[in-house]
């Protein structure tokens, strides 16, 4: 599948990686006070929708991440089966309209999440990954949590901030490796059911 995203061979870094990973910062900001009441209703209907229809489950996941981090946008990347890159099959909020793009595995924030294997927070990644540049509203800060089958790594939940009013802490990353869980057990069932959304 094409995507208007890809990278073009003209595109080159304009800064090294590490200069947009911003994951140590988490520790440093101050954290916002646990909504438990949000969050045990959000993942009691998450639960009750992944039981009763698992196909959908994962854009029922990306719209409910947008309310419980409060982001602006919000998806799933899944890597497709011949690892070069990854598919958006579910995108809430100001991304929606990407839904269905993708990132390459080997130049990408998806990508970086798996090779590493931990979550990661990206500040204004298109400052390494320029063909994000093209990513509109622009991204200020990203946090994306991987999530695994059977011990492998097969896709990421993501956040996206596309303002600098606020930014991700500690909070933040807690209430994404929840729904991680959510996600790898969604993606389980689908793969069972030989029900995965198409990545191709």
């Amino acid at each position: 599948m094409n995507t208007d995203i890809e990278p073009t061979p003209a595109c080159t870094s304009a800064c090294d990686l590490e200069a947009v990973i911003g994951t140590d910062q988490l520790e440093s900001r101050s954290v916002r006070q646990t909504d438990a009441v949000a969050e045990n209703r959000a993942l009691s209907q998450l639960g009750r929708q992944l039981s009763r229809s698992p196909r959908n489950f994962f854009q029922n996941l990306a719209e409910a991440t947008i309310g419980l981090v409060r982001v602006g946008s919000a998806g799933i990347s899944l890597l497709t089966e011949d690892k070069s890159r990854f598919i958006w099959p579910a995108v809430a909020g100001s991304l929606a309209h990407l839904l269905g793009k993708g990132t390459p595995a080997d130049f990408g924030p998806c990508g970086t999440v798996l090779d590493r294997n931990a979550p990661q927070l990206f500040i204004r990644p298109e400052r390494h990954f320029t063909y994000l540049e093209l990513i509109l509203p622009r991204i200020e800060e990203g946090l994306l949590v991987p999530f695994s089958l059977r011990g492998a790594a097969v896709g990421t939940i993501w956040a996206i901030r596309h303002s600098r009013e606020h930014s991700f802490d500690r909070e933040d990353l807690r209430l994404l490796q929840s729904l991680s869980e959510l996600a790898a057990s969604a993606y389980a069932l689908l793969a069972l059911a030989g029900e995965l959304p198409p990545t191709d």
